[in-house]
């Protein structure tokens, strides 16, 4: 008994020797701005991520068998071994340093990984800002266009860089950029995405059973970091194209402070580059208008005008450190894009005849953006917890207005036989204000609670006018949705490990509390084998609805769901797969099932010798699924990388109001698609190349015209279509190429550049969008409307 209290201290002190906590930070080197969600793995199976702030803590680790292994997407990774020395020191600092640079002088480490990461979790994939400049590209470098290139996110919708997620539509995503919620992606009638890679650090895809810290939305997350700017010296570059220019500026304020700006802006309005005018007359027309061949017309005046385009954005971001656990950030964030269609155009009534003509006059302008700002406080208490502070606040909004006169005359009489006018205006507006607070309280080395709340206020105004007095829908909405949530993530062995969250949010509108129950896991059946499943439960609240009319104004609009014929939309995610990987290789394997309820259409061509009463009646509501399965190979690592992708799937719809109560295709439905992508560093060049093949998408295919009244009494003649997208179109395949040489400006100081040129569509496919159909003659003239042909483009950035 005696022995039993020296027994006890020996016991302890054996403990306390030989496993120990350790807490550190993972940052950039030179510039030590953070890495979030870099992987942070011992050599005995032992790992964590870092936090959006690069901080991360590891418990019970074994003294004699500590090396950490340090990665990050676009990094080369480290291996460190703890020695006393270091740990004396308190917090580590881990440095790493960028894969991205393949200068003559520098040379690409094996062991980086490269473009993409996909092994995080369960439907996650980290993007790498700084690699996908390396690949091909019709103008900007595009976040959005390279997410579409990962296996389940679709890739043959030109028209818009909107992410269809297995099955989802854009409107079903949650796009944050530094918790700023964004609703409109797309820049260019969504050619190019509205962000700019100069401003974005770090880019988290979740395609499905998404954590229960997200919320409000059916399909997917993309969860999006700003660069802080370089707290060590200033940094800074421009580029151009054929396209547009762009630049960023980071400066270091103080060893505290950081500010950092980027902006972007097209010179289209300016200087229209055969690439602008490839892009236009596919998106916007060109300079033929309302099917009008201006080349036939001699002997009288034609007017044609080409339309005018430009888009911009910027970025601005101040980070402040004010001691060693805290960090405060504010974020801005402006876009937006101005079209004016503006024309002029006259033609015969007989061709060949120019005795009477028609003649024209169309104003015509669209403008769109996003403006969003946040604040964030974020703080490690200790090493076991963890808190973020956020406020943030963004607007979307989107205007049309369209004024068309025509007049037939006479030009020797100078006289009017009939003249007609038809305005059209319409506009959007979508504003948030969001209050969040988030924790992460590391409970022990096999569990890890995450929980929080947030608040939201959003206020949404659409007005659809024609002709000054003919309201088609208004709508002012303005209401609040509440959330909490908690999760565990828990290490169950060393080979299993869970993560059980719940979520539940209430609505103001509709006076409804809903409950999502989250899960997933991950077991390794060896050391290289594992398998993976996930299930969730996910609302949403406000909602895109599609404008059926592709040529004239608006293609969508947002509305919230007012319990009536908007419904809160909700889906439950199902997940299993498994995957292999070894130090340079990844076969990844997911097979999903998504159950879709409460969808919404807005449409007028069902309404077929109907009086409309009431806009609602324009508003069909139905249910839906999506299912599939996503193959990936993936080479990681080295000098040649690339990957090989192959999703078959098919989503469906159930209208009770749509296809006598069948279910039909939805819009986005693709039965197989095939990506393949590779990379090539050799020395200071780059050669990239991807392919991208799609099975043809479903469309209504018109079956004649008819008339509508409407709620003034007016009839108006409308389209009639046949079976509910029961036609498809032609399969879609295109390839592009791209080749960089990077190079140093010596004389100029420290100074990097990149000089690259990229082929778009190489064989010049012709894609078809969609047809258009001309009843005015017997039989209907059925034209198609393609997508981009073969487009060259040529880039320059400078770095310093």
């Amino acid at each position: 008994m005696r022995a039993l209290p020296l027994f006890i201290t020996l016991f302890i002190s054996g403990c306390c020797y030989g496993q120990f906590s350790l807490t550190g930070k993972v940052a950039e080197a030179i510039t030590n701005e953070p890495l979030p969600l870099a992987s942070i793995i011992l050599r005995s199976g032992n790992g964590t991520t870092t936090n959006s702030d690069g901080y991360f803590t590891l418990l019970n680790i074994p003294y004699d068998t500590s090396t950490l292994r340090i990665s990050y997407i676009g990094f080369n990774t480290r291996e460190i071994k703890l020695s006393p020395e270091l740990l004396r020191k308190g917090k580590l600092l881990i440095e790493l340093e960028p894969s991205a640079a393949t200068l003559s002088d520098v040379e690409v480490k094996a062991d980086a990984f490269q473009f993409i990461q996909v092994t995080g979790g369960v439907s996650q994939a980290t993007l790498s800002t700084k690699q996908i400049a390396l690949l091909p590209t019709v103008g900007e470098v595009d976040i959005f266009r390279s997410l579409q290139l990962l296996p389940g996110v679709g890739a043959t919708n030109e028209s818009s860089s909107g992410l269809y997620v297995r099955g989802g539509t854009p409107d079903q995503n949650l796009v944050l950029l530094d918790g700023m919620t964004v609703y409109k992606v797309d820049h260019f009638f969504g050619f190019f995405s509205a962000f700019n890679a100069n401003a974005v650090k770090d880019v988290q895809l979740f395609k499905g059973g998404f954590p229960a810290r997200y919320g409000g939305r059916l399909s997917s997350v993309l969860d999006m970091t700003g660069k802080t700017g370089s707290f060590e010296k200033m940094k800074g570059g421009a580029g151009v194209n054929l396209l547009s220019l762009n630049g960023y500026f980071e400066m270091p304020i103080s060893k505290k402070i950081s500010f950092l700006v980027a902006g972007r802006r097209s010179y289209t309005d300016v200087i229209q580059s055969n690439v602008f005018q490839s892009i236009s007359n596919n998106f916007i027309g060109g300079n033929n208008f309302s099917g009008i061949n201006n080349n036939t017309l001699t002997n009288t005046n034609v007017y044609t005008i080409q339309p005018i385009f430009y888009f911009y954005d910027w970025n601005a971001k101040l980070s402040i450190r004010p001691s060693d656990r805290d960090v405060v950030a504010l974020s801005v964030y402006n876009g937006k894009d101005f079209l004016d269609q503006s024309r002029k155009y006259s033609r015969p009534l007989i061709p060949g005849q120019y005795d009477r003509l028609f003649n024209a006059v169309v104003s015509e302008k669209t403008n769109w953006g996003n403006v969003g700002v946040s604040g964030k406080w974020s703080r490690q208490w200790n090493k076991n917890f963890y808190t973020n502070v956020l406020a943030a606040g963004s607007e979307y909004f989107s205007n049309y207005n369209r004024d068309a006169s025509l007049k037939l005359e006479i030009p020797a009489q100078d006289s009017t036989i009939f003249a007609v006018r038809q305005t059209t205006n319409e506009e959007n507006r979508v504003r948030d204000l969001t209050a969040r607070v988030d924790f992460e309280w590391l409970l022990s080395s096999a569990h890890k609670m995450e929980g929080g709340g947030s608040f939201t206020q959003s206020d949404i105004h659409y007005k659809n006018l024609r002709n000054d007095t003919l309201l088609i829908l208004e709508k002012n909405q303005q209401g609040s949705y509440s959330s909490l949530y908690v999760s565990d993530h828990w290490q169950a062995t060393k080979k299993l490990s869970f993560i059980a969250g719940f979520r539940t949010s209430y609505y103001q509108l509709t006076q409804q509390y809903l409950y999502e129950p989250r899960f997933s896991f991950g077991y390794f059946l060896t050391d290289k084998i594992k398998i993976k499943g996930a299930y969730g439960n996910n609302n949403q609240f406000v909602n895109r609805i599609i404008n059926e009319n592709l040529t004239e104004g608006s293609r969508d609009f947002w509305l919230m769901a007012d319990g009536d014929k908007i419904k809160v939309s909700g889906a439950q995610h199902y997940i299993f797969g498994f995957s292999h990987e070894t130090h340079g290789w990844l076969f990844d394997v997911e097979a999903y099932h998504k159950n879709l309820q409460n969808l919404t259409e807005f449409s007028l061509r069902y309404r077929t010798g109907a009086q409309i009463t009431s806009a609602t009646q324009l508003f069909f509501n139905g249910n839906g699924y999506s299912e599939g399965i996503d193959f990936l190979l993936q080479k990681k690592q080295g000098n040649y990388t690339g990957w090989i992708s192959y999703t078959i799937g098919r989503v469906r719809n159930i209208f009770p109001d749509f296809n006598n109560g069948r279910e039909f295709p939805a819009l986005n439905d693709q039965l197989h698609e095939f990506k393949v992508i590779q990379n090539y560093s050799l020395g200071a060049w780059n050669f990239s190349c991807t392919f991208i093949y799609g099975s043809g998408k479903p469309y209504s295919e018109p079956a004649g015209q008819y008339g509508i009244t409407l709620l003034d009494g007016r009839d108006l003649s409308y389209v009639g279509v046949g079976e509910k997208n029961g036609s498809r179109l032609p399969p879609y395949h295109r390839l592009d190429l791209s080749v960089h040489h990077k190079f140093p400006v010596d004389k100029i100081g420290k100074v990097r550049g990149d000089l690259g040129i990229s082929f778009f569509n190489l064989y010049n496919r012709k894609n078809i969008w969609y047809y258009e159909y001309d009843f005015t003659t017997k039989p209907a003239v059925v034209t198609e409307v393609t997508y981009l042909k073969f487009t060259p483009n040529l880039s320059l950035a400078i770095d310093f």
